[in-house]
């Protein structure tokens, strides 16, 4: 079954200024199962966080969301919003203030318990690193984990790779909708 990653980074071609959002806190995904074998990939449809420590905190979840969410469909495809620049009408991130930072279609494969993504990551001044990850599942202290291995295959830093684990984390669906409604006038 297909799976996107962005990271969700989120992505995550993680080189060179290319980090998906690392400052984030993770709690235990609420599609984790207690073991690693899982059917399908753990990453379903909706919006998710990833995060390169594993904490239970409702407000560090909500704070990493704002800063970055990535976009989960059916089929494995995603892609990845920045909401770190300053909006110019408040200091609340909101849509008009965000930019897509990474875009992937991923594949799992149930034997192997991994996930392959296709990947490319755009840094703050535009330019495009193409490449792909290998994702490892497995679960720690009851929180799902991804062991992950990003390769820039062309941009800027090709010929880059690293190792690097996340945790990731669903976004609650009203501190998305609240990124997304115009700022009121």
């Amino acid at each position: 079954m297909d799976r996107a990653f962005p990271v969700f980074a989120m992505a995550a071609l993680c080189i060179a200024g290319m980090i998906v959002p690392m400052r984030v806190a993770a709690a235990q995904s609420d599609t984790a199962a207690p073991s690693s074998n899982f059917r399908e990939s753990p990453i379903t449809p909706g919006f998710w966080q990833f995060s390169n420590t594993r904490h239970t905190s409702s407000s560090e979840i909500a704070q990493g969301c704002r800063d970055y969410v990535t976009f989960q469909f059916e089929g494995g495809y995603y892609f990845t919003l920045s909401m770190k620049k300053a909006s110019p009408q408040s200091s609340a991130p909101r849509l008009s203030a965000g930019g897509v930072y990474e875009v992937g279609h991923c594949t799992f494969d149930r034997n192997s318990q991994s996930e392959h993504c296709d990947v490319a990551v755009t840094d703050y001044n535009g330019a495009t690193n193409k490449g792909f990850i290998d994702i490892r599942y497995s679960t720690e202290n009851g929180a799902l984990k991804m062991s992950i291995k990003a390769i820039i295959t062309s941009g800027p830093n090709s010929g880059k790779s690293e190792s690097f684990d996340r945790f990731p984390v669903k976004c609650p669906d009203d501190v998305v909708h609240e990124l997304m409604v115009p700022p009121r006038q």
